[in-house]
This record gives structure tokens, sequence and C-alpha cells, in this order.
């Protein structure tokens, strides 16, 4: 068995474990794993990851359709302007050199790391009312969360969620099922681009990546319960923290 395959399996149980136990910020671990472990380039790990993460986050949003906590009229509206930047974004990556891209990779680590070192549940009541819903910060969050997603390969729960909960006044759990799907049609989206592009994509470690992805995901998930999620969440950002930052330093003395 190619070594390859294995280490493609393991990073989507490592990314989809880190998605099931904390809700969110796994995807920023399918780069680094790609790259780092499974040994891709940085372009072609990028490609893989959004074609994972566009899967995972399908299947990951299969359970919240059951539940009608997908709200497709405001995702559509959301994910439309990631049409053209999350092209853009898939096209300008392909201008930046390797060390470069993970360079700016690993303070996007940083900053994502950060954010979820500070941030706090919120336990609102929003009432998804259309005129309270704030179109403009919609259209303008998706077509930047598609911009990161085409430069980058992630998902952008980050900028997702809180838009959809403060812009769109979605109550917290349809404002993370309706992520979930916008994050697959970014995906969708960057597959395209990729294609359009006639850039590389490696189909089969994607596949075994989305695999592992699957059991790493249902797995973390069941032990996601067990543990105090707060404290989960902040061990797991110092970690994200503690790899951008390695990453930086590595990638800096490289340009330098």
């Amino acid at each position: 068995m190619n070594l390859s395959y294995l280490y493609a399996l393991i990073s989507g149980i490592l990314s989809g474990g880190a998605l099931g136990l904390t809700g969110g910020g796994g995807s920023i671990l399918a780069v680094p794993l790609l790259v780092y472990l499974v040994g891709e380039n940085v372009h072609l790990a990028i490609g893989t990851s959004l074609i994972a993460v566009g899967v995972t986050s399908l299947i990951s949003s299969a359970s919240y359709m059951k539940q009608s906590l997908v709200n497709f009229r405001i995702g559509l509206l959301m994910a439309a302007p990631g049409l053209v930047s999350t092209y853009l974004g898939a096209l300008l990556n392909k201008q930046v050199k390797g060390p470069v891209l993970l360079l700016a990779f690993a303070l996007l680590m940083v900053y994502i790391g950060y954010l979820m070192a500070k941030k706090k549940s919120p336990e609102g009541k929003n009432k998804n009312n259309d005129l309270n819903i704030n179109y403009w910060r919609i259209i303008i969050l998706g077509f930047i969360t598609g911009l990161a997603s085409g430069f980058f390969g992630v998902g952008g729960g980050f900028l997702l969620v809180p838009a959809l909960y403060l812009g769109a006044k979605l109550k917290m759990k349809e404002a993370i099922g309706t992520s979930l799907f916008i994050i697959f049609l970014f995906g969708l989206f960057g597959l395209g681009s990729y294609i359009i592009q006639g850039r590389p994509i490696n189909l089969l470690i994607s596949g075994v990546f989305v695999v592992g992805g699957a059991v790493g995901g249902i797995t973390g998930a069941y032990y996601a319960k067990r543990i105090n999620q707060q404290v989960l969440r902040r061990i797991f950002s110092y970690f994200i923290i503690a790899i951008g930052l390695a990453m930086f330093i590595q990638n800096l003395i490289k340009i330098i």
C-alpha cells in the first residue's frame, strides 16, 4: 500500500476528529496535514482540501437538513458571490510561491486559533425576520469567505457562522447547519475553479481523506458530548496557534 494513502487516511481522521470534537476549526488542519504528512505541495494540497472539506461539510450538514436547520434561501444568497470570489482566490494562489502561501496560511491559523480561544458560544434566540436581515453583510462576507476558501482551501466557518447568526438573524444551530451547506458549495466552486484553470487535483487522495474525515467526525462528535467544550476548544485553539507559529518560522527562514 502506498504510504501517502495511509497518511491521507490518518490526516482525514485527525481533521475530521477535530471538527467533530470542537464543532469548527477542523478544516484548518487539512492543508498542513496534506503538506507535511502526506507530502503534497501546497497548491495541490489546497485543491485536495477544497474537495475534502466540501464533501465532509455536505455529510455533516445532512443531519441538520433532516431537522430543517438549513436555511437554503439565505445559504444560496451568501454562497452566490462565492461563485466569483472562490475562482479569484484559486487564481490568486496560483501566482504565489509555496513558502509565501504557507507563511500567509500560518498567519491565518494563528488568527483562527485566537478567535477560537476567546469565543463563547452564544445562546441567542434570533428570529429570522426579513426586516432585520443585513443582506449587504451577508453578500460581502460571502464574497470574502469564498475568496479565502479558494485561496487557502479552508471552509471559512469561522466567518460564516457569526455572519449568519448576527447578519441573517438565524438561531445558532440553524447558522451552523446553513454554514456547512455553504462550505459544501464553496468546495464545489473551488473544484470547478481548479478544473477550469487546468490545475492538478488528486481525487484518490481526496477520497481517502474524506473517508478518514467521516470516521474522525463521527468519533469526535461521540466524545464531544463527554468533554467540556469550552476547555476543549481552548486547548485546540492553542494547538492551532502553536502549529501556525511553527509553520510561520519555518517558511520565513526559507524566504529569507
